[in-house]
């Protein structure tokens, strides 16, 4: 092996020496083909990146540099991608259409506390800022949960005012959704017929929406409610007054505190 052919490999093993993940058979060195790397080949080899890295730390820095871009590249990416499906997908709950110039997206659980207490916040900021509302539908806390949001998706699907009438009523009765029973009451105080609902909940068709919604959340790190993504930027947890939302929204100056939860 020539010093020149070594001198090349050394270039092509910066990150993956930093890394921690040597490829020794595939450096970019000229070798027959079938030919292997000796023992005293590869040790030379090694011996160069570790000198070299000690001589240069400050090429650490720059590879870690490089990765921290690149992942978030990746999740300006994902997010990005979310975003678009979740705006367009019209089986999920929403308020206007995706033409409006600004959105919230809000991942929420009726059986979420802080849900409850940010919902009137969220609502006002939809109205004064006229955005597409899309909600999300993302039972995390219990089956009795999981129950109701499926409820929920089937109801959207066959009476939007019901369901809407519904998600009102749930969101805001001061209690939690702890049976069946309780999704039953809700659903004829709202005058939807149970047993349709019922079945079309537990269609294919409504799981897999179901399923779909916790993919979506899963991609961006949603493992807690409330999360809203507003104009793209992720807001998680509760927000104490109004006024932090919006200035975290974007809609007004920034300030010291963040408000959150």
């Amino acid at each position: 092996m020539k010093p020149t052919s070594i001198q090349s490999a050394v270039h092509g093993l910066k990150l993956a020496a930093f890394l921690g993940s040597l490829t020794l058979a595939a450096l970019p060195v000229s070798l027959a083909a079938g030919e292997e790397f000796n023992p005293a080949q590869r040790a030379e080899i090694e011996k160069i990146v570790h000198d070299y890295l000690i001589s240069h730390p400050e090429v650490m820095f720059e590879v870690a540099e490089s990765i921290e871009k690149l992942q978030q590249q990746q999740a300006k990416q994902t997010l990005d991608e979310v975003i678009t499906s979740l705006r367009t997908d019209k089986d999920n709950p929403m308020k206007g259409g995706a033409d409006k110039a600004h959105y919230l997206i809000e991942f929420f659980d009726y059986n979420c506390g802080y849900c409850k207490v940010v919902r009137q916040l969220s609502e006002r900021l939809s109205r004064e800022h006229d955005l597409q509302t899309i909600y999300i539908e993302y039972p995390i806390l219990s089956a009795a949960s999981v129950q109701a949001a499926a409820v929920g998706l089937a109801l959207y699907a066959m009476d939007p005012d019901k369901y809407f009438a519904y998600q009102t009523l749930l969101m805001t009765q001061g209690k939690k959704v702890e049976s069946l029973a309780d999704i039953e009451a809700a659903l004829k105080q709202v005058e939807a017929d149970v047993e349709a609902v019922k079945r079309r909940a537990g269609s294919d068709e409504t799981q897999n929406q179901l399923r779909f919604n916790l993919q979506q959340g899963q991609r961006i790190g949603v493992t807690g409610t409330p999360c809203f993504i507003i104009d793209g930027k992720i807001v998680r947890g509760a927000v104490r007054d109004y006024e932090t939302l919006e200035r975290m929204a974007g809609f007004a100056p920034a300030a010291d505190a963040d408000g959150v939860s």
